[in-house]
């Protein structure tokens, strides 16, 4: 048995191949034994430029394995503009976007892995770049490299590294039709030389167009009717067709180690070359054959007797088959286990470039899933194989195997030229590593995902609730550290909070989660509340399951206990004998519960860019913005509440509207002491007042509410706590506020003076709260996202009337502490809003499982990029399919020279204007539509080197002038190049 050391895990496989978009359609089809070759219409094939008299012929086939969708790419993923998408080639563009999916299914983000992953692929000659070769416009304003390059299978792998921010080695194989398994052998050798930790492998084969059928000749290799019989009797030929397979491999070792799922492991893998000792340079050599599966097996240090499976090259030709079962008779021997031989081209056709990989993706299935799929197209198997009595079978039926026992699979390729691959494949069954997780360990989970744009943000939240949805056994724990952990981070975000799979299923099918496009418009306020929302016991539920909360409690506990009379740690705990509506209670309490869900926040990384308060509320904004430190705070606290709860008692009461009360507010018996939005003001006066007041609403149907308050705050009847909280106040120091506060007596942002002004302080007990002037000011200020510090959800319902009120869209809202039994779910949400605004926001805690799963791959957002392919040597086409902007003249545009302000048009304004069109024009004959963004640089438009050299050039003919290639890069934007461009026409310096 071969060393641990030495081994191969295959942890993800991708492919897409005629009508199997995935791993899991492909081997549906497998298992119930569907070919995916279909019949071609006379229409069909006439649309794919077949002439008439060709398609007519007896001897033209019209069947075709045809890939779905082959002119859709997400050009914006990864940063090409229009026009170079469109002449990028199928093939690289399908490798592109499955190899994202791969390194997702792999749980690999590659912007943040420390790990080196290389790449090894091969593709099929490009016949995609017959069209833009063919299209003057492409070829004038890209030029013919930048079409060369997008087409040329050179460029494969590298782009491939380039675009995927991958760095190890990236090589291209090219082996005809076994260069898939022989990209997969460069790669095993790569890993045990350690060259990489991780490598792509695989290959794709796209021939465009699709549906043009073939001509048979007699004695070729392609089937008479375009149907591949695999080992049959009747077997006649192949057909090619289109498709693709990768798959990621590591070490054993390090996938075990990293908790990746298996599929299959590597024992052994070998290549090698018929030389000249066959008939010819493209037949099949039985000696050839015989070397390479020998040479795989002995690497393996399996015993032939013991492989029961051989996913074969299986070609369906009548001279290849046999040759192929007489060398595995030879290699393998006569004795031993039977052994099953199948070939899944009779389903998909011979996928030419990708044969072999896509035949080392069916046999790690059959290992993993432990059943053999039937070989299809066999109904009588041929007798020249000579297989009766020897322990070979070709496998017409599903065959299942012992799933507990080790099983083995061996796989060849064979291209023409005689590079020969074989692979042998050992099944993995991963060793028991404790009891699984728990479903919940009463933690809620933060869900975080993006996207490179909101479609695909849509996308990627509808295939995350589908999956969730059908998965019976989902731990939302590792759903969240597979998120959070094994995806690249896009710029647009959302984050949810759930305890549960169903309740994070209906907010993602709802969109009821947070998000962000980082444009900047992302500034998050803490709205702290004031005295009123108090509840017993409250942050408790939180402390009890989030540490790093119940350090800041703790400490902020600490600070207040030491200038109250009571225990606070008693009251946190629900226990305790004091009256949480007690002044002299409330108040520390309060802050000590918001003050430690603030800090948490900020240790969290959640960084506001303002912070208000409701009354007191805007006192623990302060000390969180530094204007007191924590001791000053606390004692600052105590001492208010002390010199509030020794003024008259009074009462408060919340009106929708005032004009009922008139006549107590004119005679001094009610004030106005907040104005909390356009709907709701607070009456503050003595408790007969008050009283009268909540009759008079009840007459009037005026929507009313009484305050869970000792006293009449804001009101006159605090006037005897303001000389002596100022006494306490002058003798200490305040700070200027690291954050901004807004004032709630002012409703503007605290000036600095007011921060640090004892009176400012003082006066706050007596003076109107401005709750809704503060909104107002921040809503004008652009901040639409509000995390409400403290229990309930009163600020946000205050916050939420205040937009509503000036008509503005509903602003986005998160409770730290929302209804008792829901608070860990409440501040795990806020945090998910921060991380939507900011992804280095820490939500950890959130997101900690022992593994990670299977979630569902990106989400791309489609687009056509499309140049239709030249079937015939037609002279090139004059129109483009899709006609850009006019072409801008070719003669030198001449700018008159500048006239004074208000000599009408014509002058240098007119002229500019001019310029600026010309350049927008050619900008978008390379660009396409994406340039019209005037102001972004044409690198950021996706623009490249190549595709620079060929516009500078364009602009240096269209206006006669020597601009340089280093002006160009200085200034690479429609709106810079313009400004550029016109003072060098009227010979002044450019200002841009």
């Amino acid at each position: 048995m071969q060393n641990d050391d030495d081994l191969i895990a295959i942890v993800a496989m991708e492919c897409r191949l005629p009508q199997a978009a995935d791993v899991d359609e492909f081997w549906a089809r497998l298992v119930e034994g569907r070919t995916a070759v279909s019949d071609l219409t006379d229409e069909q094939v006439a649309a794919a430029g077949v002439p008439a008299a060709q398609r007519s012929r007896p001897d033209y086939v019209k069947r075709a394995g045809v890939l779905e969708g082959v002119a859709e790419f997400d050009s914006g993923y990864f940063g090409y503009s229009e026009r170079e998408a469109d002449i990028l080639d199928v093939q690289q563009r399908l490798m592109l976007e499955k190899s994202v999916a791969l390194l997702e299914r792999a749980n690999i983000d590659p912007q943040r892995t420390a790990q080196r992953i290389g790449v090894f692929a091969g593709s099929g000659m490009s016949t995609y770049v017959t069209g833009p070769l063919q299209r003057p416009d492409l070829m004038d304003s890209l030029g013919e490299m930048v079409v060369r390059h997008g087409n040329d299978k050179d460029f494969l792998a590298t782009r491939i590294s380039y675009k995927l921010n991958l760095r190890g080695p990236s090589v291209n194989v090219q082996t005809a039709c076994s260069t898939g398994l022989v990209a997969v052998h460069a790669a095993v050798q790569s890993l045990l030389l350690n060259e990489c930790d991780a490598a792509i492998a695989g290959a794709v084969y796209v021939r465009v167009p699709q549906e043009a059928g073939y001509r048979y000749q007699v004695g070729g290799v392609l089937s008479p009717d375009g149907v591949c019989r695999p080992f049959d009797a009747r077997a006649n030929g192949t057909l090619f067709t289109n498709g693709l397979g990768l798959v990621l491999l590591k070490r054993l070792a390090d996938a075990v180690a990293d908790g990746d799922r298996v599929h299959a492991v590597i024992a052994g893998s070998a290549v090698n070359n018929d030389g000249a000792q066959k008939v010819s340079f493209t037949a099949p050599s039985v000696s050839g054959q015989v070397a390479v599966l020998r040479e795989a097996l002995e690497i393996s240090g399996a015993d032939p007797a013991d492989v029961g499976y051989l996913e074969a090259h299986g070609t369906g030709t009548a001279l290849g088959d046999p040759i192929e079962i007489e060398a595995i008779k030879q290699a393998y021997g006569t004795t031993g286990a039977p052994c099953g031989i199948g070939s899944l081209k009779g389903n998909f056709g011979h996928l030419n470039i990708a044969a072999g990989i896509v035949g080392l993706i069916k046999a790690a299935l059959v290992l993993e899933r432990g059943f053999v799929p039937p070989t299809v197209n066999v109904h009588e198997v041929n007798p020249a194989l000579e297989l009766d009595g020897s322990r070979y079978f070709v496998t017409t039926e599903g065959l299942e195997l012992d799933r507990e026992a080790t099983q083995w699979a061996g796989v060849s390729a064979f291209g023409m030229g005689g590079t020969n691959g074989h692979v042998l494949l050992r099944s993995h069954r991963p060793e028991a590593t404790g009891p699984a997780p728990d479903a919940t360990d009463g933690r809620p989970s933060v869900l975080a995902f993006s996207a490179r744009s909101t479609a695909a943000l849509r996308g990627q939240a509808a295939a995350l609730a589908a999956r969730l949805a059908a998965d019976p056994d989902a731990v939302l724990a590792e759903y969240a550290h597979t998120l959070h952990e094994g995806r690249t981070r896009h710029p647009h975000r959302a984050a949810l909070a759930a305890a549960h799979p169903a309740e994070a299923v209906a907010r993602l099918k709802a969109e009821r989660y947070h998000t962000s496009v980082g444009t900047g418009s992302d500034a998050i306020a803490f709205v702290f509340a004031g005295q009123g929302t108090q509840r017993p016991a409250m942050g408790a539920g939180l402390a009890a399951g989030n540490a790093a909360f119940a350090r800041r409690l703790a400490e902020a506990g600490a600070a207040v206990g030491a200038h109250t009379g009571f225990d606070l740690r008693a009251l946190l705990e629900g226990g305790g004998e004091r009256d949480t509506a007690d002044t002299e209670v409330a108040q520390p309490l309060l802050f000590a519960v918001e003050y430690a869900l603030a800090q948490t926040l900020l240790d969290a990384g959640v960084t506001p860019a303002y912070l208000f308060g409701h009354s007191l509320g805007e006192v623990v904004a302060a000390a969180v913005a530094g204007v007191f430190d924590l001791a000053t705070a606390a004692e600052l606290v105590a001492v208010r509440a002390r010199a509030m709860a020794a003024c008259p008692a009074g009462a408060m009461l919340a009106v929708s509207d005032p004009a009922p009360f008139a006549e107590l507010i004119a005679d001094g018996s009610l004030v106005v002491a907040a104005v909390n939005s356009p709907r709701q003001q607070v009456l503050s006066g003595s408790s007969a007042a008050v009283e009268r007041a909540a009759a008079l609403a009840a007459e009037a149907g005026v929507v009313h509410q009484r305050l869970t308050t000792s006293h009449a705050f804001h009101s006159p009847l605090m006037q005897g706590a303001v000389e002596e909280f100022l006494a306490f106040l002058t003798t200490r120091e305040l700070h200027a506020p690291r954050i901004p506060v807004v004032s709630n007596i002012t409703g503007r942002v605290l000036s600095e003076y007011e921060a640090r002004n004892p009176r400012y302080w003082a006066e706050h007990l007596v003076r109107r709260v401005e709750f809704g002037g503060s909104v107002d000011t921040l809503r004008e200020a652009g901040v639409t996202r509000f995390v409400e510090i403290g229990a309930g959800r009163s600020m946000s319902n205050l916050v939420r009337g205040g937009f509503a009120a000036a008509g503005a869209p509903a602003p986005v809202l998160a409770q730290t502490l929302g209804e008792p039994e829901t608070e860990a779910e409440s501040f795990a949400d806020a945090l998910a809003l921060g991380w939507a605004t900011d992804p280095r926001v820490d939500i950890s805690d959130h997101t900690a499982a022992r593994r990670m799963t299977a979630l569902p791959t990106y989400a791309f957002e489609k687009r056509i990029h499309w140049v239709e392919p030249a079937t015939t040597a037609a002279a090139p086409a004059a129109a483009p399919v899709a006609e850009p902007a006019a072409e801008p003249t070719a003669a030198p545009v001449t700018v008159p020279a500048a006239e004074p302000a208000g000599a009408g048009d014509g002058g240098a304004d007119g002229a500019d204007e001019e310029v600026r069109n010309i350049v927008g024009q050619i900008f978008g004959t390379f660009l396409g539509g994406s340039a019209t963004s005037a102001d972004l640089g044409f690198f950021e438009l996706g623009g490249n080197s190549l595709m620079a050299i060929q516009l500078i050039n364009k602009l240096r003919e269209t206006f006669g002038l020597d601009l340089s290639v280093r002006d160009f890069y200085e200034n690479s934007s429609v709106s810079e190049t313009s400004a550029v461009i016109t003072a060098m026409l009227i010979e002044e310096p450019a200002h841009v």
